[in-house]
């Protein structure tokens, strides 16, 4: 049986889940299972990506952000990726009262050298990449060259043309796919513990 590594793009699939189901407490080992199952193998591990929030910048999405990196150290088969944040100051009057706002920096790198590392070691044999990014376009690429096949997950709404032309399959999202991997079930009342990025 082909062994499945996911590899999930932190921000963008919570806001796609936010934009599209309303949910965010997601049940992760459960969701790296079902897409392994989707692509007809076993799940290897996932990887997730996420920019760290500095304290002193943003010191409420910093505790939310410690809480939700505790539940996923809590997950099997889960390795946990942070960059960095970069904090820009907002100037004039369209900052509506907004002092800073931040931009991730070298999550797509570190995405594409696991996955041409486990390409490398034939560690797995289908990637499949939860984002709609269309930076991950070459990422695609790059696995495809090592022989393995990439598979590109996400909602039709917010996945680019780019990534989706490139990929060897698409899974596109929608409630009916993620009704099991949520804490409580879709029409549960699960805990939230994807504060990272809140409204």
């Amino acid at each position: 049986m082909n062994r499945v590594a996911v590899f999930i793009d932190g921000s963008n699939f919570y806001n796609g889940l936010r934009d599209n189901v309303g949910r965010m407490d997601v049940d992760f080992h459960r969701f790296g299972r079902k897409l392994a199952e989707l692509a007809g193998g076993e799940l290897l591990r996932i990887y997730y990506y996420n920019a760290k929030v500095d304290q002193e910048f943003d010191p409420e999405n910093y505790d939310k952000q410690q809480r939700f990196i505790t539940h996923l150290a809590h997950t099997p088969h889960l390795t946990l990726r942070l960059g960095k944040l970069v904090y820009y100051q907002v100037r004039g009057e369209e900052s509506g009262g907004r002092k800073h706002y931040a931009v991730e920096k070298g999550l797509d790198v570190k995405l594409a050298i696991d996955l041409v590392r486990l390409a490398i070691n034939r560690a797995c044999e289908v990637a499949i990449i939860v984002s709609g990014d269309k930076d991950l376009a070459d990422v695609v690429e790059y696995g495809k060259e090592m022989g393995i096949v990439v598979c590109s997950a996400f909602f039709p709404r917010g996945l680019s043309e780019s990534l989706a032309t490139r990929a060897d399959r698409v899974i596109y999202f929608d409630e009916e796919l993620l009704d099991d991997i949520f804490i409580g079930g879709l029409d549960g009342e699960g805990d939230s513990h994807t504060g990272i990025y809140p409204d």
